[in-house]
């Protein structure tokens, strides 16, 4: 099979998941600018499990209000549309994504969680130090930036183990073994899956790009935050070497956040105590 065929064996795949229909409404209305605060609570509270979720997200420790938000729309006008909408998609692809405890010789969906979701708050992080726009934009493109390995393992599980043992036998990343073995990667696949969620042409660019950078990028900025945010969790992550190698990481991005890099090693334990509590809140951790 080829990148192409694959792609199309991607489209005639019945059980494809799909965003939950909340997070396909949101994404609608938050492309249409006269969309009010009112109508987008209005239809987040129509859907009643995942309006405790946000409102318990909104006030976690991740955003650190003072007083208790205690309604949607309340959220909505301290958080803007965009952090709403990216709470709405984390949680919805995490919960579909989630179901399946499959494990294959040490991959398992809990440690692919704990990856993504590592990406993410480091994301975050960059964007606050650098001061780069919508922090809650970078935590989502960390959060999915390595959606497409999820649908090779659960729809094309020939090419993965394929990649999988390779990667073992070889000592080389997966994206390495991926490019030897098969003519696609999980980032083509997940740029694929994020067009045809209608996630914003940002977040898909970053699933693209994430590996095989791309100054045609939607947003650069994001894109290069998730990049040094996945090198970082594969660096510093607990089992890993805790050194950067500062070849991997692309010019532009080592030239914007060099003082953070320079640094990483005494930010990063605080860092890692935002990860457990985000694993803590999406219920990724031992028995998952």
């Amino acid at each position: 099979m080829d990148s192409k065929t694959i792609l199309k064996k991607l489209d005639r795949i019945d059980d494809l998941p799909t965003l939950p229909l909340i997070a396909l409404e949101v994404n609608k209305m938050l492309q249409d600018y006269d969309t009010s605060i009112s109508k987008l609570a209005q239809t987040i509270e129509k859907d009643q499990a995942m309006v405790p979720r946000i409102l318990k997200l909104v006030n976690s420790a991740f955003f650190g209000f003072r007083s208790k938000i205690g309604s949607i729309s309340h959220a909505v006008i301290l958080l803007g549309f965009n952090t709403v909408r990216n709470a709405v998609v984390s949680i919805s692809i995490i919960d579909t994504f989630s179901k399946n405890k499959e494990a294959l010789e040490g991959f398992d969906i809990a440690e692919f969680w704990k990856h993504s979701l590592a990406v993410a708050v480091i994301s975050r992080y960059l964007a606050e130090k650098t001061r780069l726009q919508s922090p809650e934009d970078f935590f989502t493109g960390g959060l999915l930036h390595d959606i497409g390995k999820i649908i090779l393992f659960q729809y094309f599980q020939d090419l993965f183990k394929k990649v999988w043992i390779s990667a073992k036998e070889n000592k080389l990343s997966f994206y390495d073994a991926e490019k030897k073995e098969i003519p696609i990667t999980h980032a083509r696949i997940g740029g694929y899956l994020a067009k045809r969620w209608q996630l914003p042409e940002s977040i898909s660019d970053v699933i693209q790009y994430h590996h095989a950078f791309s100054k045609n990028a939607n947003s650069l900025n994001l894109l290069m935050a998730v990049h040094v945010a996945d090198i970082i969790a594969n660096s510093f992550m607990p089992g890993q070497k805790n050194k950067l190698d500062f070849s991997l990481i692309y010019p532009d991005a080592l030239s914007l956040m060099k003082p953070q890099l320079e640094t990483v090693s005494n930010w990063f334990p605080e860092i890692s105590k935002e990860i457990e509590s985000a694993c803590q809140f999406f219920d990724i951790g031992e028995g998952e």
